[in-house]
């Protein structure tokens, strides 16, 4: 088991784990994104504690996770029914002890195998509460979509779901995360309401580099834009955060912004078309970077 105060010796590496770090994965009937998952969290060259939270999916992944061994991080998990995604995201919390936070779900990957030693330095340079870092988004065939990065971010844009953070490149300390958890199980968008939340307590850092790798078709990307909204529309009235303190003028601006996104998807989808896939050759020198680091991964890494 690894401790706060070990150390930990790799080939001329030693690692002074100073800072804990807990990576929980929620999974149910996704073997192969699971194998995925863990490929890019077992190789990091900073020592986690890494937890899996899997919703009963049969015996493939409880057999998957029996086999991991690891001399240097922290493995546990549990297989059991629950009420869903974000059900096991709060039993995920409820088991983990680091001082830091990801919440890193089966499919998703982190960008290299340095990846939280650079998000461990940074917290420990500037001690903030949250951090977000720079997401590659990529299609089925592992192809950059888009780069998830945020400008000038305000609790505003976060309400309103313009400006939204990609979960899996959010960071929290444990003393944030025991202030606003748990997440709400019965609304698809838990993880945004969890940043609002985060952010009426003190904006996020926002990392300068790119911490993950995602794919598209999330569970709440592929919902109808108007029931997003209006669960977000629910979570400013929980919070008081009403846009203009009106329920009505909420609901107007609301459609407003629902225009707003279509019009300039259908104008970026048409520009990506025009400019001969415009969003894989603009961020293909920090695709490269993680191509070129994820080689680094060794067969005992992938290892099933």
């Amino acid at each position: 088991m690894v401790s706060i105060s070990s150390s930990w010796e790799i080939g001329e590496l030693v690692l002074n784990i100073k800072t804990k770090v807990s990576i929980i994965t929620s999974v149910y009937l996704d073997l192969e994104g699971l194998k995925k998952t863990s490929a890019s969290i077992l190789c990091q060259s900073y020592s986690v504690e890494w937890i899996v939270v899997d919703s009963d999916s049969g015996s493939e992944i409880r057999k998957f996770l029996s086999n991991w061994k690891s001399p240097k991080h922290e493995i546990s998990w549990i297989s059991e029914k629950d009420r869903g995604l974000y059900d096991g995201m709060n039993k995920g919390f409820s088991m983990a002890s680091g001082n830091i936070i990801l919440f890193l779900n089966a499919d998703d990957e982190l960008a290299n195998m340095h990846t939280i030693e650079e998000v461990v330095r940074s917290y420990e340079e500037d001690k903030w509460n949250w951090a977000v870092g720079l997401a590659v988004r990529v299609n089925k065939l592992g192809e950059p979509r888009m780069v998830w990065e945020y400008y000038k971010p305000s609790l505003g844009g976060l309400a309103l779901g313009t400006r939204t953070f990609c979960h899996q490149a959010t960071y929290y300390t444990r003393n944030l995360l025991e202030k606003i958890m748990p997440y709400t199980i019965d609304n698809l968008a838990a993880d945004h309401h969890l940043n609002i939340k985060a952010f009426k307590i003190s904006s996020p850092k926002m990392l300068t580099f790119v911490t993950c790798i995602f794919m598209d078709g999330g569970v709440s990307s592929n919902r109808p834009m108007r029931a997003a909204f209006k669960d977000l529309r629910r979570i400013r009235s929980q919070e008081g955060i009403l846009l203009l303190n009106s329920i009505v003028l909420d609901v107007i601006l609301s459609y407003f912004a629902i225009a707003f996104i279509k019009v300039g998807g259908f104008v970026w989808s048409l520009l990506r078309k025009l400019g001969n896939n415009i969003v894989g050759e603009s961020y293909k020198p920090i695709y490269t970077e993680y191509q070129a680091n994820t080689n680094m991964w060794t067969d005992a890494d992938r290892r099933s």
